[in-house]
């Protein structure tokens, strides 16, 4: 797609898609939030889904709803993944990025180019896909240090 000389961003983001938060041990950050939250446990959705699967990936995840509002738990197993997000200004508490939702990626990319604007940081060589989800996160030097991550779900 080619994107306009006059489009803006705010026009390509549908909405906030979740916040992310960085944790050290996932389980532990689970409980607190089911405990402050009152979420119950079988509406929070983990990634990778299985125990055999979890024990060998670098990363885990964890999905759940505050307030209509999806919240990702993140928890850091190997490097460059440790090293990289514990090291974060948010690395042991607090906000780690947000994830806006965009009706297109590849124009929103185009878009922010144009600005000085680029992908890196988590996602390797900027762009991930996995299924029906296209994601990106930008790199926090060209954004004023935020970390901002954009979703585009293909809902077929």
């Amino acid at each position: 797609m080619t994107v306009l000389a006059h489009t803006e961003l705010k026009n390509l983001i549908l909405g906030l898609q979740h916040v992310g938060f960085v944790v050290a041990d996932l389980e532990a950050a689970l409980q607190q939030w089911q405990q402050l939250y009152d979420v119950d446990s079988s509406t929070i959705r983990r990634v990778p889904a299985t125990k055999a699967e979890q024990d060998c990936s670098p990363v885990l995840f964890a999905f759940f709803t505050v307030a209509g509002q999806e919240i990702e738990l993140i928890q850091p197993k190997a490097d460059p993944y440790l090293t990289l997000m514990l090291a974060m200004q948010s690395g042991q508490a607090g906000i780690n990025h947000v994830a806006w939702r965009v009706s297109d990626l590849s124009a929103a990319l185009q878009l922010l180019a144009h600005r000085g604007v680029y992908p890196g940081y988590v996602t390797p060589n900027g762009l991930v896909q996995f299924g029906q989800k296209k994601m990106v996160y930008l790199d926090p030097a060209t954004t004023g240090g935020q970390l901002i991550e954009l979703i585009e779900i293909n809902e077929y």
